[in-house]
C-alpha cells in the first residue's frame, strides 16, 4: 500500500496517527539526510542563502539536545538514495503576492494591526478599481459605436468608388481621433491590469493572515483568478520512501527559517502543538527563534528522550 500525506501549516493532525507507522526507521535514531531539489530563482535568493537558513532551522532542533537530527547530503538528486529528504523552493502566486506588496512598500506582519491596515488599503483600492473599470467599459462602448459608424461610412464611399475630398478629410480626422482613443484605452487597460494584480496580491496575503491569526472573517475573492482557499507557506510530503519539503512563501529570512524548522519538525515525526508561540504550532505566527517547552516536550515524547 502506498501512503501519501501532506503536512504544513495546514496539516491535519488526525491523519498522522495512521501515517506515522510507515516511516522507514524509528525517528531520531539516525540523522535524516537532506538535499536541495527544485530551486526556483524567482525568489531572488542564492542557494547558499537558502542553505544557511536551513542550517539555522536545523540548529533550532539540534542545539537543545546536542544531537544531529539532520545532515546535509549535497549529492545530486540522481545520485541520492530514495529516502533522502528533498527540500524544494517553489515560486507561485503566494510568493508573488508577498513580493508584489513589498515592491509597493507595504510591509505586512503577522498581527491584527497589519491585517486591518491591509484590509483598509484593499477596500480603498477596490473602490478605485470599480470606478476605473466602469469608466473603461463606458469608454470602450462609446468607442465601439463610433468605430462602427466610421467603418460604415468608409464602406459606403468605397462602394461608390471613393469619397469626395471634403468627406475624405472628415474621415481622416475621425480616423486619427479613433487611433488616439485606442492608445488611451490601451493605457487605461494597462492601469486596470496593474490594479487587478495589486488587488489579488492583497487578497492572497489577507486570506493568509486570516488563517494565520485564526480570524473569524469573511474571505476575500480574487479578480479574474481561481485559487484555493488554503494558504500553505510550506508542506511536508511522504510517499513511500520518498520524502520532501516544499517551501512556497516567506516575507523575510526569519520567516523562512521558521517555516523550514516547522517542516523539519514534521520530518522528525512531530505533530502540531497548541502553543501559539511554538515552532510546531499550526500557523507560523510566532516570532521566537527557539523551541518552546511545548516543542521540546513533543520531541522528547516522539524520540523517547528523558
Amino acid at each position: 500500500m502506498v501512503v501519501l500525506f501532506a503536512v504544513g501549516f495546514q496539516y491535519r493532525d488526525e491523519l498522522a496517527k495512521f501515517v506515522r507507522p510507515f516511516f522507514t526507521s524509528a525517528p531520531c535514531t539516525e540523522s535524516i539526510p537532506y538535499t536541495i531539489g527544485t530551486f526556483d530563482k524567482k525568489f531572488n535568493i542564492s542557494e547558499a542563502y537558502f542553505l544557511d537558513a536551513l542550517s539555522d532551522a536545523e540548529a533550532i532542533w539540534e542545539k537543545p539536545f546536542g544531537k544531529d537530527f539532520f545532515v546535509y547530503s549535497p549529492e545530486s538528486l540522481e545520485d541520492s538514495p530514495r529516502d533522502v529528504l528533498k527540500i524544494n523552493l517553489i515560486y507561485d502566486y503566494r510568493q508573488q503576492a508577498t513580493s508584489k506588496l513589498a515592491s509597493l512598500g507595504i510591509v505586512v506582519k503577522d498581527n491584527r494591526a497589519s491585517y486591518d491596515m491591509l484590509k483598509n488599503k484593499l477596500d480603498v483600492l477596490k473602490k478605485e478599481f470599480d470606478l476605473a473599470k466602469n469608466d473603461y467599459e463606458l469608454r470602450v462602448a462609446t468607442f465601439n459605436k463610433r468605430q462602427k459608424i466610421f467603418e460604415e461610412k468608409v464602406q459606403y464611399w468605397n462602394n461608390k468608388g471613393g469619397a469626395p475630398e471634403s468627406e475624405y478629410q472628415e474621415l481622416e480626422v475621425e480616423r486619427n481621433i479613433l487611433e488616439k482613443e485606442i492608445s488611451k484605452l490601451q493605457t487605461l487597460q494597462k492601469n486596470i491590469n496593474e490594479m487587478v494584480e495589486e488587488v489579488n496580491s492583497m487578497v492572497v496575503v489577507l486570506n493568509r493572515l486570516a488563517n494565520t491569526l485564526n480570524l473569524v472573517v469573511e474571505k476575500y475573492n480574487t479578480i479574474g483568478a481561481s485559487r484555493g482557499e488554503s494558504f500553505e507557506e510550506g508542506v511536508y510530503v511522504q510517499q513511500g520512501l520518498d520524502r520532501q519539503i516544499d517551501i512556497y512563501e516567506f516575507s523575510n529570512r526569519e520567516k523562512l527559517v521558521r517555516v523550514l524548522a516547522h517542516e523539519l519538525g514534521h520530518a522528525l515525526g512531530i505533530d502540531h502543538v497548541e502553543d501559539p508561540q511554538a515552532i510546531m504550532y499550526s500557523f507560523n505566527q510566532g516570532n521566537n527563534k527557539a523551541l518552546t517547552t511545548s516543542d521540546i516536550e513533543a520531541l522528547k515524547s516522539k524520540c523517547d528522550i528523558i
